[in-house]
Formats: structure tokens, sequence, C-alpha cells
């Protein structure tokens, strides 16, 4: 309809006039009218976004009952109720309960990222409307609206300006660029990045000074922030391994549960011929010894330790869960700026006429020195270097000081532009002091920095007179910014070093020498070409003729060439110390770092060269991405390691791309024998061979860019992608392909790559929530990043994302611990009443409450133990964890199976001793009680090891825990069986004698020893034998129960076959 705007897809307004899109909006200079603006706020709803669906109570209560073995539990606990057996009933429900109430603490934090987004939004705005200029709600802008934006306010919606005056706009949020944006009126090219549309001020972005006038050309959801909570609210959080693998895991527990409880329900009946209720009752008895009630518990409680020693290392983990997931970490995607980086700019170099000298120290601590091709500078050398950076430190709006911390150490906090400061403290490594130099020589004029005309300019009193003879004092103006623009205001350049005298001031005539345009363009090209933000420093003196309140930027762009060119002066945003060691352990740990930044391609590419991740050199921007579709992203985004200039949907696509793109190249956790992963179909098993024929000779480098396999210039890199199809990436960057039949879920896919992101920004939420592991900042993060993030990192340190990825390791060794213990007891208990029945025993050796006991309180007694390992010495040399792995791999079920059968005969051995004693009932299953007991003591202490020997000094050392919870749990053994009334409960009323308690010590000896010697002989002896077992019993298994989401393969592969 003419006079409203376009329907359709969104013009692409940074790349149009402001006469353009002031015609295509049907609008001008003066607004809208209210008439018009309330149509159109009809039309297009309020400048709002639109809120995310959110799940009820009840639905995130079945999300927690949705479990297999809480079903168990449920019916278990029906059934006591039933049989009257209240006592049991109460155990069993309060366990239920406190799994539910876990869950439900964890659910649905990431949910309140819209949120977040939401309260970004700006309150109000400045319009014109019929032509006046009036106060509105934010939420009542249309396009097409004029609104006046000034410094300090939030921009209400999307601008294209139309106006501006030194306007400069705080962008990181949305591009992830540290320095406010300068915004000018001159269309950008169609496939500019976000960061490039210096023509458009987007909505809940900051305007840090200056003002401006602009039209409102998207508004709510179709504004750049709309589309950012579009994406967050359509990702789904990828689930973890541990909880596909817990799934998994209570599948197989509840068949063999039900199918042991059956049977013993048969024998009960039929054969010790028991009363229908009575071999029933003995049947629940069974199931509830069997399942590990405690184990969702001690989970939760081993993530919480895990969790607890991350926060003591600044990270903060929001979701449980992902503490395992940290550990089969494979990608970290990393943002640059106060990341990898101190987001603190540094001078690294200054160049003048004779000479380069390289700059020392990180950050804004003036602590370094200064060096001139490798060695350090002379004393008289230093003279010069000092009366070069005196106009950095006289040029200068900006401020450093020390203070010190409540922590009680002393810090140096700026105050002012980044760039300046950088400045300042290059001076003071010089020997310089500022506060001295600027009483020296004080301003007196000043010409403030503008986008327009990129310099600034100061006037000095040098104090001597000048040579004029007037007898006023010699007036010096220093000229600092961007070189293109000073070197034509320049007729010369200082001499040699410019040393001079040693201070710039005093340099005479004799010191100037004719301006090298070229020499200065070689350097700056050379310097930049390393990612180096350079700035020219210029001087010349001002006579007493000229009137500074006319100084201004046109004035000095008018006056013929008069300045002396005296030094270049190079600045960037170092890496962090720490982040280069961080890396380095990364890599050694399989890891691959990659820089996702939207800076400017040389600049990431210099970083990642300091940092060790640009591996073959390669970069690809932000615009080169949205140009590639999803399979050509997949092919490359492996072998690159820097990403600039990078959208909000770039992160993403990146993101997806490595999660389902080609799987990683080299050996992997769980790739043996014994420590297997999921076990493949037809399909994935032809996959698999594809995957390792393909990358059988790229194995990663560890020591150049873990993960990039640089090939020759001019050979051929294939790239394997997720299923059906190989791509063969030149090194000219062509692409042959064919189609490629992806899966949709990467959480089924064998061998994916783990990605973890970090960000701070809003436009990282959605990579972040899709991500494996989402790391926020917590320093500078956003609201809507940390809780779009399951990670939140303190210090905003990458090094604290390596030490989290050795603690989620250690978290999933501990795991496979506790059920190396936990199940075997478990199996112990049920299956000690099971096979009491077929023996022909009359009576149970274990009563109900006595099972309860064991799974609640010493089972999670001995696992906290378990818990508390510490790390294995080679845990950051392995590589990464392969995603799907099981949490029982062969090794470990045959230990389970082993030690079960091992603690079921000392059980019913002493029981039966007993019985031939002639001992009471109650002494007999006092006696096979703490037979369980003490086996499970001397069991928990070899399994600290799960193939080291524990007979060794070692076992001793680095786990107090475990020799308090050996303590404590015996001595509650002591308390249970002598003290009365709780031997009463715990059907235990006649107190044991002497030869019985031998007898059991006795029994906790033999475990230790015989499970030390099925250690020495399981890998050369043992596993060949039951391995070829294990095997044929995984392959003939229903392939369902293997499966993380069987309902959506089955429907898969029916889909398939029809196909």
């Amino acid at each position: 309809m003419e006079g409203q705007p376009p329907a359709g897809p969104a013009p692409l307004w940074h790349s149009q006039t402001a006469d353009q899109i002031l015609k295509e909006l049907g609008t001008g200079v003066n607004g809208l009218s209210s008439q018009e603006a309330a149509q159109r706020l009809e039309r297009y709803g309020p400048n709002a976004l639109t809120p995310p669906k959110k799940p009820g109570f009840f639905a995130k209560l079945w999300a927690q009952l949705n479990n297999v073995l809480i079903f168990i539990l449920l019916a278990a606990a029906v059934v006591v109720a039933g049989l009257q057996e209240w006592i049991e009933f109460g155990l069993i429900l309060a366990v239920v309960t406190i799994n539910v109430l876990i869950g439900m603490v964890q659910e649905g934090k990431a949910e309140k990222a819209a949120e977040a987004i939401k309260a970004m939004l700006s309150a109000s705005a400045t319009v014109l409307r019929d032509g006046k200029r009036i106060s509105i709600d934010a939420d009542q802008l249309v396009p097409g609206d004029v609104v006046f934006i000034k410094s300090g306010d939030k921009v209400p919606a999307d601008l294209r300006m139309l106006q501006v005056t030194n306007l400069q706009v705080q962008e990181a949020m949305l591009t992830g660029e540290s320095m406010p944006v300068s915004k000018n009126l001159s269309p950008a090219p169609e496939r500019a990045g976000l960061g490039d549309r210096k023509c458009l001020a987007y909505s809940a972005t900051s305007v840090s000074s200056g003002q401006g006038l602009g039209v409102v050309v998207a508004t709510g959801d179709a504004a750049e922030i709309g589309q950012i909570n579009k994406m967050v609210s359509e990702v789904d959080n990828v689930k973890t391994n541990l909880l596909v693998q817990m799934e998994i895991l209570g599948r197989w527990l509840a068949i063999v549960v039900v199918a042991i409880a059956v049977g013993a329900f048969l024998l009960a009946l039929l054969r010790a011929k028991e009363p229908f209720v009575d071999a029933f009752e003995s049947a629940v008895a069974i199931a509830v010894a069997m399942i590990p009630e405690g184990l969702p518990a001690l989970v939760t409680i081993v993530l919480a330790l895990g969790t607890k020693k991350m926060a003591d290392h600044n990270a903060i983990i929001r979701q449980l869960p992902c503490v395992e997931t940290l550990g089969s970490l494979t990608v970290i995607c990393s943002d640059k700026t106060g990341t990898l980086t101190k987001n603190e700019m540094t001078a690294v170099a200054v160049q003048s006429a004779g000479a380069r000298y390289s700059i020392t120290g990180v950050g804004y601590e003036p602590k370094g020195s200064f060096t001139r091709d490798g060695q350090p500078v002379t004393a008289g050398d230093m003279s010069s270097v000092a009366a070069l950076l005196e106009g950095c430190m006289l040029c200068n709006d900006s401020h450093l000081h020390q203070e010190t911390m409540p922590d009680g150490r002393q810090a140096w906090l700026p105050n002012g532009a980044p760039t300046e400061v950088a400045l300042i403290t290059a001076g003071l490594k010089a020997g310089l002091k500022l506060d001295a130099l600027t009483a020296a020589k004080p301003r007196i004029a000043s010409v403030p920095f503008e986008s327009e005309h990129k310099f600034m300019a100061t006037v000095h009193q040098a104090g001597p007179p000048s040579s004029s003879g007037t007898g006023t004092s010699r007036r010096i103006m220093y000229v600092k910014g961007a070189p293109d623009r000073l070197l034509p205001m320049c007729s010369g350049q200082l001499a040699g070093n410019g040393g001079g005298s040693g201070s710039a001031a005093a340099a005479a005539a004799a010191d100037l020498a004719p301006l090298d345009v070229e020499f200065w363009q070689r350097a700056q090209e050379e310097l930049s070409s390393q990612g180096l933000r350079v700035l020219a420093l210029c001087r010349g003196e001002v006579g007493p003729e000229q009137d500074l309140a006319l100084l201004n930027p046109q004035a000095l762009l008018q006056r013929p060439p008069s300045l002396a060119f005296v030094a270049l002066i190079a600045i960037l945003d170092p890496p962090r110390e720490e982040a280069i060691e961080a890396v380095k352990v990364a890599h050694d740990a399989g890891i691959t770092v990659k820089m996702i930044t939207g800076d400017h391609a040389l600049t990431g590419l210099a970083i990642g060269k300091m940092l060790g991740i640009a591996g073959n050199g390669s970069v690809i921007t932000g615009p080169e991405i949205d140009d590639m579709d999803d399979i050509t992203l997949r092919a490359v985004v492996n072998d690159c390691n820097i990403f600039a200039r990078a959208s909000p949907e770039n992160k993403l696509r990146i993101v997806r791309a490595l999660q389902t793109g080609p799987a990683y190249p080299g050996a992997m956790d769980g790739d043996d024998d014994d420590d297997d992963g999921p076990p493949p179909g037809k399909e994935d098993a032809a996959q698999q061979s594809n995957n390792t024929n393909m990358h059988s000779s790229r194995q990663p480098d560890k020591h150049a860019s873990r993960g990039v396999a640089a090939a020759p210039v001019g050979d051929a890199v294939p790239v394997t992608l997720a299923r059906g199809t190989a791509t063969t990436l030149s090194s000219s960057g062509s692409m042959r392909d064919v189609r490629v039949d992806v899966d949709e879920d990467p959480e089924e896919q064998v061998g994916r790559q783990v990605v973890a992101m970090t960000g701070d920004g809003v436009n990282d939420a959605p990579a972040l929530k899709a991500a494996d592991i989402g790391v926020a900042m917590g320093i500078t993060g956003t609201d809507v990043s940390k809780e779009a993030a399951k990670m939140v990192l303190a210090d905003d340190n990458f090094a604290t994302i390596v030490a989290a990825v050795r603690e989620g390791r250690r978290v999933w060794d501990n795991l496979r611990k506790i059920l190396l213990f936990n199940l075997p007891v478990n199996f112990a208990q049920g299956t000690s009443i099971f096979w009491a029945y077929v023996i022909g025993f009359h009576e149970s050796p274990l009563t109900a409450i006595q099972v309860l006991y064991v799974n609640m309180v010493t089972a999670v007694t001995m696992g906290m133990a378990l818990a508390a390992e510490p790390a294995e010495p080679n845990i950051m040399q392995r590589p990464p964890r392969r995603p799907g792995k099981r949490l029982l791999g062969k090794l470990i079920l045959w230990r389970c199976c082993f030690v079960s059968v091992l603690i079921v005969v000392l059980v019913l051995g002493m029981y039966a001793w007993g019985g031939a004693e002639g001992r009471s009932i109650h002494r007999r299953r006092a006696e096979a009680f703490n037979t369980l007991v003490f086996s499970e003591i001397g069991y928990s202490i070899t399994t600290r090891f799960v193939k080291a020997s524990a007979l060794h000094p070692r076992v001793f050392r680095g786990n107090w825990v475990m020799l308090a919870s050996v303590c404590v749990t015996a001595a509650l053994q002591v308390l249970l069986t002598f003290v009365p009334g709780l031997n009463w409960f715990f059907a235990m009323p006649e107190a044991m004698g002497g030869i019985q308690w031998v007898r059991v010590l006795v029994c906790m000896v033999v475990v230790f020893l015989v499970v030390e010697a099925e250690k020495a002989l399981v890998d050369p002896v043992l596993m060949p034998i039951v391995r070829p077992v294990l095997d044929f019993a995984a392959n003939h298994s229903p392939r369902f129960l293997w499966l993380p989401n069987p309902k959506r393969m089955m429907r898969r592969l029916r889909t398939r076959k029809e196909a």
C-alpha cells in the first residue's frame, strides 16, 4: 500500500540512503501523525518481545517422575502400603520425593534468558509526532517514527540514523566489540556484518556519547534483539550424556529387577510353598533391594561437590549434569575480548623514523620494558623513547590511577578510553610522570576527538620564550589520530630516533627531516597486517599570532602542512598469559580451541597466532558464513579456528555445524575394547569405518592447533560428514560435494564434536543455549547470556574453562567408580534373597529395613568417599571422552557381576554357617547384615583405583574422606548391632558373638584381596574370556535398550525403511 512500510522480507536498511528509507517507510523528518501511528501500531503490534512458552508445574513434575526407576519405586510403595508395611512405605516415598525435589530445583533455568532480554529494552522514547517532540512509552513506537537519542539513552528500536553529532553507541552486547561504535550516515555494503553497519543503531544498545536523530525501521520481534529472542526461544537445550546414560541404565536395571523379582515370586510360591501374600512381599523386597534408591541422590551429591570445587576456581555451574559434560569437550569456541585477552588495550610497539621499539608487559599495570631488535634499550635511548611518548600522555583525556582493593592487592584502574589509557601506561613504563608532565606543560586549548575527522589535538604552554622575540611562552601542539589523516597535515618528521636533546618539545629545527610518506605508510601497513591498531603522533608549534579560540578541526585541516611526524604507536588487546598456557593444556587434552569474535579478521588472526590456535592461518568472516549453506559450513568448520565479524546467527550456525558435522578426527577415550561407547547399528558401523579411513592419515596435531589438520598447499582435505557422503575441500577453498543425509539430532550421533561456547552479550545467547556447554562471562556478561548459559565464569578467564574441564573429567571418573561400587552391592542384596529361595532357605537373610539402610545410608556414605577422589595424574593427557560413552563398559560390567557373586557367596555363607551352629534367626541376620556392610567397606577401598593396585602406600594418601567414611560406617554398624531399640528396629535384637565378628572382618579382607587379585588377572586372562560373552549379549539385546531416545529412533528407522 502506498505510504506504508513494505510487507514481506525486511529490506536491507543499512545499504540504502536516508531519503530512500524515508520514502519506503512513508514518513518524513517531521515524523508521523498520531492517527497514522495508531494505525501502524494496530498493524505491527507493540514494540515488545513475544514472551516464551513456559511449562507448567505439572509438566515439570511429570518430567521428573517420567523415569523407569521412579515408576518401580512408586509401584513398590503402593504394594508395601497394601501390605501395611508403613515404615518401608515412608522410606520409599521419601526417596522418591527427595529425588523429584532435586530435579525440580534444577529444572527450567534456561527459560529465564528471554525474560532477561525483555528487561533490557528501553522504557520510554522521545519522538516527533504531529511535528512536535514528545515522550512516549517505548512499546508504542512503530516503523516510521522519528526518534531522538542522546548520551545515556537506551536505543528504543532499530533506527536508521538521519542526523548524528559525535554519536557513539556501545554495541558489545550485539556485536562483541568492546569499543563504542561511531555512527555516521553513509550506507554500508549489503553484505556488511552487524558491526559494520555504522548508519544503524540497534534496540537495547546504549548511547555512550553524542546525540542523533533516527527513523524506526524495526520494532519488537522484527528488531535485531527480537530475532535473538526468537532464536533463544527456539533453541532446545542439549541433553547431557550423563542423563542419557542414566536413562539407559534405568531401563536395564528395570528389566533385570523385574525378571529377578518375578523369578523369586515364582520360587517362593511354587518351591518354598509360601502363601501368595508372603511370596509377593518377598518379590517386592528383592525389587526394593536391587534398585539403587540412593544412586540418584548420590549422583546429585557428586555433581554438587564438583560444582563446589569449580566455584572455588571461579567456574559457577548453573545446571548440575553439565559438570560431567565438561569432561567430554572436544571443541571450545571462545570469544576474544576479555576471555582470551585481558580487555586492557596495551601499546606493544613504537615506530620512530630511526628505530622500532617493542614494549613488554600486558594490561594497564605500568610494568614492562622497552627492547630494540630483541635487546634491552640503553639508558641513553630511553630518553629518546620518553621524548617520543610525551605527546601521548599530554594529548590525552583519560587517567590511570592505583588503588588498594578490598582484598589488599594494588590495582591500576583506568578512567576513560582504553586506547588513551594504553598510551599513558606506555609513558609510565618509559619513566614519565603524568602529574609532573602536565604541571610543566599545562594544556591551554584542545580539539576533542570526533569520528568525522579521526584525530585529537591539544596545545600546551612550554615555558621558555619563543624565538620570535615577543616574550610570550612557546606553545606546542600535539596531534594524535589515524595515520592517513595526519600524514597530509605534516611537512616533516623528527630525524633519527626523535631523541634530540631528550625532549620533543625542545627539539630544534635541526632535529627535523623531510617527511618520508612512503616509509610511514609501509610501517603502518606492516603493523596493521599483524592485527595491531596503529595511531600516529605529530607535533608542531603554535605561533603567538594564532587565536586559540578559533582552533577547531576545520581550521587544522585547512592550514598548510606544518606538523612534524613523531611516531607510530601500535596497540593491541593482548592475550592473557594464563590463557596461552591454558590453550597448551587444552591441546594436550585433545581439545580444539576456536576463536569467534566480532573483531576484524587481521586482529583475530594476530591474537590467534599469539595463543597458538591459528592453525593453517585461515580466517572465515561472518559475511562468508552467510554465503555458505549448512553442508559447506560443516565441511570447513573443523579446519578453521578463527571466525571474525561473526553475527548471532553465525555463532549459532557454527555451533550446530560442529555438532552435526565431521566426527572427531583422532582416538577418543572410549574407543578401546572394554571402555566402549554405544554399540553401533549396521549404518553406524559403516559410518564409523568410513570416519576411521578418512581420518587415518590426518591425526590431530595437538601442539599446533588441535583439530586443525592443515593440508599442504594444493592438497585436498577429505571431510567426513554426519552421514552418507564425503566432501572434499581444496586448499583454495573450492568445494566438491554430494548430497548428505545428516542426522537431525546431535545427541544421537556417534563420535560427534562436543562443543563449549563462551559469550557475554545478548548476541551470544542462542549459541550459548545450543552448545553442549554454554559459558557466560560473570564480570562483563549480560543477564541474558548468564541465563542462557550452563556455566558462568566469575573471572571471565579462559584458563578457568580448562580448569573446569579437568574437574569434569574427574567427576566422570568418580561417577564410574561410584557405579562400580554401588551396583554390585545392590545386586548382592537382591540376589542374596533370590538365591536364598533357590537354595531352599526358609527365611530371608536380609530384611527390607536392612536393605533400605544399606541403600540410603551405607552406600551413600561410602559413595561420597569415592566422590572425593582426586583426579588421576594423567587426566589432562587423555583424549576427550567419546560422546555416548557408556557409564558401564565391559570391564565395569564384568567387575560388577564378579563382585556381586563374591559378596552373595559370603553373605549366604555366613548366614548358613550361623544356621549350622544353631544360632537364632536374629543373630544369623545380624551376621549376614554386617558381612554385607563390611564387605562394602573392603570393596570401596579397592574401588578407589579401577585397575591400579590398592596394595600400595597411595591408598593412604589423597582422600581423607575415605578414611572418615570407613570409620563412620563401621561405628554405625556397631551401634545398630548393640544399642537396644536400634537393634530391634533393624531385626537384630540379639547381639553377635565374638567369633561372628571375626568372620565378618575376615570377609572384609577376603573381598579386598580377591578383587586385588582380579585386577592383576583381568587384562591378560579374564577379559579375553569375558569380552566375547559380553559382545554377544550386546549384539543380541534389543536395540531400543541402548538408544538415548528409543521412540524417536524407531520412528526414524521405520521412515528410512519405508523410503
